[in-house]
Order: structure tokens, then sequence, then C-alpha cells
């Protein structure tokens, strides 16, 4: 588990932090955005759906195995809602953490999301014993592919998969708490 200090983690232009009330709407604009959800590994969520997630959030403690944490990415100025983060430690494998992001449609191609992300990659690793962050993703979604590329991770493998009833492959990506250090030191 991560401490209570583990959030807020700040940016230039963003702050990475819990899920508040007035996310909502924000929220569920982007999760219930039929082009953002398409390689998403969640399905839309109603209203109350929302909320009760949100709540869930609030409370929830970071970084327990086996267990989904969302991360809000909010707008440092305006502290609006842009997307979130998910991140899980693995249960049989808890030095390994798997994340995944999502962007409204209107607040993708502006780096937030790997400026997001790298944010919270000292964190996490400073967290000794995490050595590993995973990112899987669809083939199709190259946004996403070449993020996490950018980001330092290694293609590791494709597996094909059946995904809202049609095969897909998705693409296995990794980054290795020796690379970090490596790519941050030269």
């Amino acid at each position: 588990m991560l401490s209570e200090t583990f959030l807020p983690q700040a940016t230039a232009r963003l702050i990475l932090r819990r899920l508040i009330d007035l996310d909502r709407e924000r929220f569920l604009a982007y999760r219930q955005d039929p082009q953002v959800v398409r390689f998403q590994g969640w399905s839309m969520l109603s209203d109350a759906e929302a909320q009760s997630f949100i709540n869930d959030m609030q409370t929830a403690a970071i970084g327990i195995p086996g267990e989904w944490f969302q991360i809000a990415i909010a707008h440092k100025q305006s502290n609006l809602l842009l997307g979130d983060i998910g991140m899980q430690i693995y249960l049989k494998h808890p030095t390994i953490v798997e994340i995944g992001f999502t962007l409204g449609r209107e607040e993708q191609g502006k780096g937030y999301a790997q400026e997001a992300i790298q944010a919270l990659l000292d964190p996490l690793f400073q967290r000794g014993t995490i050595s590993k962050i995973v990112g899987i993703t669809d083939m199709r979604n190259e946004p996403s592919v070449r993020l996490l590329k950018r980001l330092g991770m290694s293609f590791v493998r494709s597996d094909e998969v059946e995904f809202r009833g049609e095969l897909c492959i998705e693409q296995i990506f990794e980054l290795a708490k020796e690379d970090w250090l490596l790519r941050k030191a030269g």
C-alpha cells in the first residue's frame, strides 16, 4: 500500500489528486464518449455509478495489491478534471504496477498523459518494492502505443485476446526501475 502522501503530485501544468465530487460531470463526459471508451477496459457509467465510483476513490487506500485506484489528472490552475490514470499493484507480483490512462477527447494530443505518468514514475519507483511498470494497450490505439514508447517503455509481447466480442491484439510494454533510473541520469 502507498502512503497518503503519494497524492497530490504536481507538474508544471497538472495536479494529480484524488477524484472529487466536482469532477463528476467531466468524468462522465469522457467516460461516456464512445471514441474514448473504444479501447478502454471499463464500460460506460451511469450518473449514479459515476458518483458512487468517485465516492469510493475519495476514501480508498492507494496501492492495495489487486485493486485498481484511479488518480485524477486535473489542470493545475483551474483544478478541472482532464482525465485519469488507473494503477494496480499486481496481487501475485507485488513488485509490478500496471497503469492505464484516459483523457477527455478535447484534452488529447497536448502532452498531458505523458506529463502525468512521468510525475508518477518517481514516487512509484521510490517505493522500495516496485521494480516494474506495465502498460497494456490495443495495438490499434496508436496514440497510446506511441505514448508508452515515449515514456521509455519497452515492447515485451503481443497477445491475441477477445475484447468486447471481437478479437484484438494487445501489446504489453514494460519499464524496469533500472531503465528509468538510467534515463533520468543521462
